[in-house]
C-alpha cells in the first residue's frame, strides 16, 4: 500500500507538471498565469493535489487533484479553479458558456468524515462534464471535472492532460486588447452573413469539446480517414487533429448547446475544404464522394 501511494502522488506531480508545460504556449493574451509545481499536498478526500497557476491577479487558483471524492473505489484525477469567491467561480461557469455544469454539489452532497467524498458517486455520464462545488462550511469553491479515462497509466495521464488544458483555455477568457487570428476571410470567402461565420468559428473554438471529439475519433479525419502519426510519425503528429461543426452556418442558434454528436474530427485539408462548401445540409457526405473519387483516379 505504502508503494502505491508513493506511486500515484509522484504521477500526480508529474501530470501536474505536463499540464503547466502543455498551457505555457497558450496563455499569451489570457490572464492565466502558470506555474510549474514542486510538490503536491495531501487532502482530506484521500488523495492530493498541485496547484500550478491561477486565473489572474486575485483570481481562482487552478488544481490538479488525484482522489477518491468522486465515490469510485479507485482515485479519480481532477481539474478544477478554486476560489473563496462563489460568485467569482459561478461567474467563470457563466462565461465558458458551453461547459454549463450538469450537477452542483454542496456541503449536503458530501460525507462530514474523512476521507470526504461524495455521497451518491458520480454518475457515467457526469464523468468528464464540468461540475460546480460550494461548499459554504470550508468557504471553498470549484468548477472544475472529474476524468474517467480507464486503461494504462500513459492513456489516463494523456486524456486527462489534453482535456485539462481545454478546459482551463475555455473557460478563461481572452483579454480585451487580444488579438485573434481572422481567416474568416479566406475560409469562408462564399458566405455573406458574417454573424454565421463568427458563431461558426465560436462553437469550434469550445477547446473542451474539440478534444473530446477528436479523442473519440482517435483523431482520424472522418472524411479521408488521415490521421496525422500515421504521416508524420507519433512524435510529431500524435494528439494532433481538428472539430468541425456539422450543422450548417445560418442553422445554429447562440442559445443551444453544443454537444459532442455536433461535432466531427477532420485533417486540416478537410477542414479548409468544408468551409469553402456551401455551408449546407450534406456537406460532409459530398466531400467524402469527393475524396473517394479522387483517391481511385491517382491509384488507375
Amino acid at each position: 500500500m505504502k508503494t502505491k501511494r508513493i506511486r500515484e502522488d509522484a504521477w500526480l506531480l508529474r501530470v501536474a507538471k505536463r499540464i503547466t508545460e502543455d498551457l505555457r504556449p497558450h496563455v499569451v493574451g489570457t490572464s492565466l498565469r502558470v506555474r510549474q509545481p514542486r510538490r503536491v499536498h495531501s487532502t482530506d478526500t484521500d488523495g492530493w493535489l498541485a496547484v500550478i497557476g491561477n486565473a489572474g491577479k486575485g483570481m481562482p487558483s487552478l488544481e490538479i487533484w488525484l482522489d477518491r471524492f468522486s465515490g469510485c473505489p479507485e482515485r479519480k484525477f481532477y481539474a478544477c479553479f478554486c476560489g473563496r469567491e462563489e460568485q467569482v467561480i459561478r461567474g467563470l461557469a457563466r462565461r465558458s458558456k458551453a461547459l454549463w455544469p450538469v450537477r452542483e454539489v454542496t456541503d449536503d452532497d458530501a460525507t462530514a468524515d474523512e476521507p470526504k467524498r461524495l455521497k451518491r458517486r458520480l454518475r457515467l455520464n457526469e464523468f468528464n462534464e464540468p461540475v460546480l462545488e460550494n461548499y459554504e462550511e470550508a468557504n471553498n469553491h470549484f468548477f472544475g471535472f472529474f476524468d474517467r479515462t480507464q486503461g494504462t497509466m500513459a492513456r489516463i495521464e494523456d486524456h486527462f492532460c489534453q482535456q485539462a488544458v481545454a478546459f482551463f483555455l475555455d473557460v478563461v477568457p481572452a483579454q480585451p486588447n487580444a488579438q485573434m487570428e481572422d481567416a474568416s476571410n479566406e475560409v469562408y470567402a462564399r458566405c455573406e452573413n458574417r454573424k454565421w461565420v463568427q458563431a461558426h468559428l465560436g462553437r469550434e473554438r469550445s477547446r473542451y469539446l474539440a478534444t473530446q471529439r477528436k479523442m473519440r475519433d482517435n483523431y482520424c479525419c472522418q472524411v479521408c480517414d488521415m490521421t496525422f502519426s500515421a504521416v508524420y510519425g507519433r512524435a510529431l503528429g500524435a494528439s494532433f487533429a481538428e472539430a468541425h461543426h456539422i450543422k450548417p452556418l445560418g442553422t445554429l442558434n447562440a442559445k443551444v448547446k453544443t454537444r459532442l454528436e455536433d461535432l466531427i474530427t477532420v485533417c486540416a485539408n478537410c477542414h479548409r475544404m468544408l468551409h469553402r462548401m456551401d455551408g449546407k445540409p450534406g456537406d460532409i457526405g459530398k466531400l467524402k464522394a469527393i475524396v473517394r473519387k479522387h483517391q481511385k483516379t491517382s491509384k488507375r
